[in-house]
């Protein structure tokens, strides 16, 4: 399916995207914009159960919709959350363009105006910008209030990607706390166990690092997304450095419309087939990588599949 990328009153069909496995859009769409909070709240569960291709289709609808109304705050609205979609089926510049056309409207209420900080670093930390992540996040303001968890959980995988450990471990540590006392600790909220997990294991506590890890596959096996169950997995055969999970991720995630979560997977698998001296099979898999992680427009896997590629690191 194609859905046009336009902008209020500027279409340019060269940013069309498309995504697979679509189907019409199982809900009424708005008829003003009084109806689209409640349309965007049907959207958030469409995409939280992984149906990408409709929720992003809606999400298009109901810009059009909040576009004709003159809704300066709910076509910000729309856009944050067609960029979120956009970054899970791996649409990374898509995201990047209707996160930006969120901030560049009318500010959003403060709840919302942190969830779409949240979605601008999420995308520049997918596409390796660290320093845009760090000035995006130097400006936000970060209560310790729920709808402030997830740039929280962001904000610790930047830590992470920066090189402060303690810093990570603390804000994912206060998520999964955050998470407990609301009862709703689960993968499909929040993953804070995985992310973790990679902060135990760069610090040396590898055993730690694993009984997250754990925790967190046996709570997706039971009753969680096959997307959610491939990240884990992919960060164990990481953690651990077995070729095992790793490939059990990339096998999961192809049946998922996870396109990004699936190019990593697939270097990751490929640095670990290099490192057990696999090296005609790394390379298949690695190339696969590397195409897959240009489709996504993620300059930092890119690098790092063609490094991997051309035998300079096992990482």
């Amino acid at each position: 399916m194609t859905v046009r990328d336009e902008r209020l009153r500027l279409a340019d069909r060269s940013r069309d995207i498309t995504v697979r496995s679509a189907r019409p859009v199982p809900l009424d769409p708005p008829r003003n914009a009084g109806e689209l909070p409640r349309y965007l709240r049907a959207l958030r569960r469409l995409a939280d159960a992984d149906d990408l291709a409709a929720a992003y289709a809606g999400c298009t609808l109901a810009r059009d919709v909040a576009a004709r109304e003159g809704d300066q705050a709910g076509l910000a609205t729309v856009y944050s959350q067609r960029s979120s979609v956009a970054r899970r089926l791996g649409e990374l510049p898509a995201a990047l363009r209707d996160a930006e056309a969120a901030a560049a409207l009318p500010p959003l209420p403060p709840g919302a105006a942190a969830l779409l900080t949240s979605r601008r670093v999420a995308v520049h930390l997918d596409r390796g910008e660290i320093e845009r992540a760090e000035q995006l996040m130097s400006d936000a303001e970060l209560p310790d209030e729920p709808e402030y968890l997830l740039l929280r959980y962001v904000r610790g995988r930047l830590h992470l990607e920066a090189g402060r450990p303690g810093e990570a471990l603390a804000d994912l540590y206060r998520c999964g706390e955050r998470l407990a006392v609301r009862g709703s600790d689960h993968p499909a909220v929040l993953p804070w166990r995985s992310a973790a997990a990679e902060v135990l294991a760069q610090l040396g506590a590898g055993e730690a690092a694993e009984r997250l890890l754990g925790e967190e596959i046996a709570l997706t096996r039971r009753h969680g997304l096959a997307s959610a169950l491939g990240r884990a997995l992919r960060v164990q055969g990481r953690v651990t450095g077995g070729t095992a999970a790793a490939e059990e991720a990339v096998r999961v995630l192809h049946g998922t419309p996870r396109r990004f979560e699936l190019a990593t997977a697939l270097v990751d698998l490929g640095a670990l087939l290099n490192a057990a001296r696999r090296r005609p099979q790394a390379r298949r898999i690695l190339r696969d990588g590397l195409e897959l992680a240009q489709k996504c427009g993620s300059p930092a896997l890119v690098e790092r599949a063609q490094q991997l590629v051309r035998g300079r690191t096992n990482r």
